[in-house]
């Protein structure tokens, strides 16, 4: 009976095997892969057109950011209060606006203070002045002892020295009140604001940051063994996708230094002030490597279903449906042909 039981075992495993070969396909004939054998077509009205060959140069592409050439971060120059704040992230301005006012009534005082003490210094300084010329007339008539001479021209350099010190320390005063108004450094754009009206300033706090649109430029970084490519003057092309933007524009300038950790170089390409262009986008920069042959056909020539493309050419007579690969949209609708055709290859291009 057990002998029995294992027959039947044995005998359904084996049926079951022979069915999943089955649905597989294991006992159906298998078309070879890469070109497709179609009923025969009539080929007396087919144009064709031969595969050609032509020299392109490798294309390279590389991740980049739009920074501004010329931006600048502004801080507190003095302690204070926000008291008045003119601008906000995106507003345009000119050299010269204001861009806020900090409080600095300590440092009115202070200017205050110095001003009263450079008047004080120059009456004392004119008072030793006449001092000095009547002295000076009097030591000439030898009519007061050479001493007494040089102890007036003495505290006339003295109150000369204070004069110029006072005026000195009024200067000072006048430029840190003048840091309460912070103006633009150049015509631009604030990119950014870090402060509030009522906010405490303190001094090196960052307040804005403002940037130039015409100088923004595309910077990224491509790995070293490319740098025979990246030079000076050498056209690139960049593409801004989330702006739908794709300009040519050349390397204004290649660091020097690589990055010893990532083993690139960073180049540095100007962009021209299309609308929407902000520092921070993420951009990609293309550039021309070495040149080689390749094999080309028309893109429209290539049809797509899925991942799998195809082409139809006239082979012995016959239009067979060929399995390619592409590689590189290339200029004037052609595309690269990666495998699945060689040169004189003859694509169907029309069929009456």
């Amino acid at each position: 009976m057990t002998k029995f039981k294992l027959l039947i075992a044995a005998i359904s495993a084996l049926g079951m095997i022979l069915m999943l070969i089955w649905i597989q396909g294991g006992f159906s004939h298998k078309v070879s892969g890469g070109e497709t054998n179609l009923p025969k077509e009539p080929i007396d009205k087919v144009k064709t057109i031969i595969v050609e060959q032509v020299e392109t140069s490798g294309e390279v592409s590389v991740s980049g950011t739009v920074l501004a050439r010329d931006s600048a971060r502004i801080a507190a120059r003095v302690g204070g209060y926000i008291a008045e704040l003119k601008v906000d992230a995106g507003s345009m301005v000119k050299k010269g606006d204001l861009l806020l006012k900090i409080e600095v009534g300590e440092l009115e005082e202070r200017k205050a203070q110095a001003e009263a003490a450079l008047e004080s210094a120059n009456v004392d300084l004119e008072k030793t002045r006449q001092d000095l010329e009547r002295y000076k007339t009097l030591f000439e008539e030898q009519a007061i002892a050479k001493k007494e001479f040089d102890d007036v021209s003495a505290r006339f350099e003295m109150a000369k020295a204070t004069a110029n010190k006072a005026k000195a320390a009024l200067d000072e005063a006048k430029t840190f009140l003048s840091y309460g108004l912070v103006t633009a450094p150049f015509d631009g754009i604030v990119s950014e604001r870090t402060i509030n009206q009522g906010d405490l300033a303190a001094v090196g706090r960052e307040l804005l940051t403002i940037y130039d649109p015409k100088s923004l430029e595309m910077v990224a970084a491509a790995g070293e063994q490319f740098a025979p490519f990246l030079s000076v003057g050498a056209p690139v092309t960049v593409a801004i996708s989330s702006l739908q933007i794709k300009e040519n524009t050349l390397i204004r300038e290649v660091v020097p230094q690589r990055d010893e950790k990532t083993r690139t170089i960073t180049v540095k390409a100007p962009l021209h002030g299309a609308n929407g262009l902000t520092p921070g986008l993420f951009g990609v920069l293309t550039f021309k490597t070495a040149s080689s042959l390749v094999i080309v056909i028309p893109s429209i020539l290539v049809k797509s279903v899925g991942q799998i493309e195809s082409v139809r050419v006239l082979d012995k007579g016959e239009i067979k449906t060929r399995h390619v690969k592409t590689g590189r949209a290339l200029d004037d609708g052609k595309i690269e042909i990666l495998s699945g055709l060689e040169l004189g290859d003859q694509v169907v291009t029309e069929q009456k």
